[in-house]
């Protein structure tokens, strides 16, 4: 995991070293554009990053049948991911709000809400450890919507993951890369 960021901090730092460069042969003149273009492009490609690593927990499925195949939602326990999404959060949150609001921003922010809404829903089918006391509470028997809804949660958060996902692929070609 280690090796794949530093691969792509490094990919991403070399593109972006080009792309100025590139603007600079085209004449474009003015420094200062490139360097502050050169900077929301470093730190939407820092963003991305931290996304990446969510997007590499999760399992996206390029076709229903492919998830009903399989039905695996990560390749982590709900409490990695739930881990890896706090951890990133406060650096995430940091680096987009010093970006322009341009599509790029709203590309970030919509796959990071679609990975908190993902685990969202996912935490309500994990199996808890611990027993909640006034959920032993006599409620006769479930209803069948009661048990069509919770099957149908690991589709919703199939779907969050690849929500995530098209916006995190988006955001890359934002970055113009």
């Amino acid at each position: 995991m280690k090796r794949v960021f530093l691969a792509l901090l490094i990919f991403c730092s070399s593109c972006a070293l080009a792309h100025a460069q590139s603007l600079a042969h085209r004449g474009r003149g003015n420094s200062q554009i490139i360097e502050d273009a050169t900077a929301d492009q470093v730190v939407g490609a820092r963003a991305i990053l931290l996304l990446k690593r969510l997007d590499d927990d999760v399992v996206v499925y390029s076709s229903l049948a492919d998830f009903e195949e399989s039905k695996k939602l990560a390749r982590v326990p709900l409490e990695t991911f739930q881990n890896d999404l706090l951890e990133i959060t406060p650096e995430l949150q940091k680096l987009v709000s010093s970006l322009p609001d341009t599509p790029l921003r709203a590309d970030l922010i919509s796959a990071f809400a679609a990975f908190r809404d993902g685990a969202d829903w996912w935490e309500r089918i994990s199996e808890s450890r611990v027993v909640n006391v006034s959920e032993l509470k006599s409620r006769g028997t479930d209803s069948t919507s009661d048990v069509s809804f919770v099957a149908g949660i690991p589709y919703t958060v199939a779907v969050q993951w690849r929500q995530a996902n098209s916006y995190l692929q988006r955001a890359v070609k934002d970055l113009g890369f």
